[in-house]
């Protein structure tokens, strides 16, 4: 299957909330969440399309204002139809390789305990960059109201910065 990994415009932010409401396991943000993410975003926001511009996949990412060397990476989706293809990789090489993550020094995400695909990619990534995956707690099912999951910090911690 041939991809396109680019970065969205304005527009993208509506197909980017139809993705995540499709998918049945992320946490569900506004719309207008989604727009600012793929205009004010959009150098940490890495789309993947086919050849005729259907979306299947996303990243949504950005550098912490009071860490600007680290990449937290908040939510990644691949539309069912495409899952096992190697997408969720692609995406995140492709977000790692723009100019704009050369400085990078940590790579930041949670994951809660029963999302094994999140978690199979982290590894697969860390794997990837010869760099352990370290785990740590980081909001637990009281602090998020008993309403979501206990999120757990899992951090990949960079030598030096990633090659541009």
């Amino acid at each position: 299957m041939s991809l396109i990994y680019r970065k969205p415009q304005l527009d993208d932010g509506q197909r980017i909330h139809k993705m995540v409401l499709a998918a049945g396991t992320l946490d569900i943000n506004s719309a207008y969440l989604y727009y600012l993410l793929a205009d004010h975003f959009r150098d940490t926001v890495v789309l993947a399309e086919s050849a005729d511009g259907t979306l299947l996949g996303f990243v949504t990412a950005y550098r912490p204002p009071n860490n600007p060397h680290h990449l937290f990476i908040w939510q990644i989706a691949v539309a069912p139809a495409a899952r096992g293809q190697g997408i969720g990789s692609g995406l995140l090489k492709a977000l790692l390789q723009r100019p704009f993550m050369t400085d990078i020094q940590r790579i930041d995400c949670t994951i809660t305990s029963n999302n094994t695909a999140s978690l199979s990619l982290f590894r697969h990534l860390a794997a990837l960059l010869k760099r352990p995956l370290i785990r740590q707690p980081y909001l637990s099912a009281e602090q998020l109201d008993g309403a979501h999951a206990a999120e757990d910090l899992y951090s990949i911690k960079l030598q030096e910065p990633l090659p541009g």
